[in-house]
Order: C-alpha cells, then structure tokens, then sequence
C-alpha cells in the first residue's frame, strides 16, 4: 500500500531530509540551461536515456589468494574476452581488469570518478564482475567486498556526474551454495483459435515541484546470474551460460531492444534451456534475475 504524507514538513525535517542519502536538484523550465544543482525539465521528463558515449569495465577474477581457500575459476577468461568484445562493439570505451585486488578495483573507480570532464559527456556506465561471491558480497583477489559497497561508489551523492544516467553492474558469481530446482514440463503446441485476454492499465499524472530530489539509487541496473541463495554455473572451457547467453543476445541486439527486453530474454535461454552437465544434477536449474532502479527506457545500441 502506498502512502503519502500530508501534513507540512517541519524545519527539523528539511534538515533530515538535506542530511539522507538523496541528492536535490532545481527543477528549471524546459529549454534552461543548466548549471550545478539543477536539472533541465526536458532532461528530465525524456523517456529514454540519451547514450552518445559509454565506459565499461569487466573485472574477471580467476585466481585468489591461498588464505581465501577459493578455487581458480578456470574458463572465465572466455567470458571476460566475450563481454569485453561485445561492449567495445556498442562502442564504450572499455577497460579489462584481469586477477583485481580491491585496492585495483578502487583504484579503476576512482580513475573513472575524477575525470569529470570525461563522466560529463558519458552517457552510461557498464560494470561487470566475474568473480566468486555469497548472498551480498564479490571477491577480489585479497578479500570480499560488499555489492553495495561497489555500487555506492557510483551513486547519486558519490558521483553526481552520472546522475539520470544509467550505470548496470553485472555479476557473475555465486550468491549462496543452493541448488536451484525445477519441475519437467512436456510441451505442448497452443490451441491456435484461443486468443489471449487483453489487460489494461490506467495512467496517472504525478506532481512535480519546484525542488526535486534525486534518490541515490536511482538509475541503477543490477544485474545476477543467480537468484539469491544459489550458485552460479561455469564451465572451465566455454566459460559460464550466463555470460554466453548475455554475449549472445547482446549480439543479436537490435536499436529496437531495450534492456529489460534482452534480460528477459536471458533469463528464459538460462533459466529454461541450461542443463548442468553432472552426475545427478536431476533437474537443476540456474535462473538468472536482475533489479531495476531504472527511470527511462535504456537501449544499448545508440552509438553505431
């Protein structure tokens, strides 16, 4: 249930509200120019996010340090020269980062951070790690990280730069040591005179003020191989089905495909067309899933 306030915000409340983890901006008449603290209406109210130039960077951890007791993730080479490809296709200026101590991870972050001139002409920001990881942590080569940690690097009040930007952190890892299940299903063909029920939703309007506030998470895109509390599947010679299907479908991508388009694509060839290659996996599954902060429509292929 949604629930809005109504009574006036007190002077201790603006102070709150000024202290909390949201960037405020001043909304300007469409066609304004602006400057620090504001944004353009036009800007705003755009429905899809304007991408003229990209960074990405593909961090692929394949050894760790011995005291961490992980094994090597043999074969996440060819996910990373995948990926890599794929976002250099799309024309981001791409970065590989291969065995990446936190300490080579914050140092990549804080490059791409500080140059803001640069961050003032990039219109999307790409991250993806492959890498071993729990519920709600990575591993770099020294230690774990939080993903929240690694995300909040990029956030509204950290990095205003790429605020109504779209920033996709992609992560190939294990989010807990569960097996994901499914039940087999014979297939059937659709009786071809039965047609679908049509839904329909009503529009609404919604207010803006003269002030508006910028959550930090907003324009975010996380994106898992796993659901949480399962593990993630990689094969040491063609590396893991998420990242082949991912490559794929970015191949096949089209100036028509907004993201959630080619994710839900992902998540059906993953989740309905990969079978683990084990004694008794029976019937295992992997079932990707992603978590979207996005506030425009966000299509890939705008640069070539």
């Amino acid at each position: 249930m949604d629930h809005r306030d109504s009574t006036p915000v007190t002077a201790q409340e603006q102070t709150a509200l000024k202290q909390a983890c949201m960037t405020n901006g001043t909304l300007q008449e469409s066609g304004s120019n602006s400057g620090p603290g504001t944004i353009s209406e036009s800007h705003l109210n755009q429905e899809r996010y304007s991408i003229s130039a990209g960074i990405a960077v593909v961090i692929n951890n394949i050894e760790f340090q011995r005291d961490l007791n992980l094994p090597d993730r043999k074969g996440s080479d060819v996910d990373a020269s995948s990926l890599f490809q794929r976002f250099q296709e799309l024309g981001f200026d791409s970065d590989l980062l291969n065995d990446a101590s936190n300490a080579d991870m914050m140092e990549k972050f804080n490059e791409i951070r500080d140059d803001k001139e640069n961050l003032k002409k990039t219109g999307c920001l790409i991250v993806a790690l492959l890498t071993h990881g729990n519920e709600d942590s990575v591993y770099m080569t020294d230690r774990s990280v939080k993903i929240k940690t690694v995300m909040d690097f990029f956030n509204a009040e950290n990095c205003p730069e790429l605020i109504l930007k779209p920033k996709l952190f992609i992560f190939q890892a294990c989010r807990g040591g569960g097996l994901g299940r499914g039940v087999n299903k014979t297939l059937i063909r659709d009786d071809p005179n039965k047609a679908d029920a049509a839904g329909e939703y009503k529009d609404y309007d919604e207010q803006f003020g003269e002030t508006i506030r910028i959550p930090n998470e907003a324009d975010f895109l996380a994106v898992y191989s796993t659901s949480s509390g399962y593990g993630s599947f990689r094969n040491t010679e063609q590396g893991s089905p998420f990242i082949r299907q991912l490559s794929e479908e970015l191949l096949k991508m089209t100036k028509k495909d907004d993201i959630y388009r080619i994710l839900t694509r992902v998540n059906k060839r993953v989740g309905m067309g990969y079978k683990p290659n084990f004694p008794n996996s029976g019937n295992v599954t992997q079932m990707p899933c992603f978590i979207s902060h996005l506030t425009k429509e966000l299509y890939l292929k705008q640069m070539n």
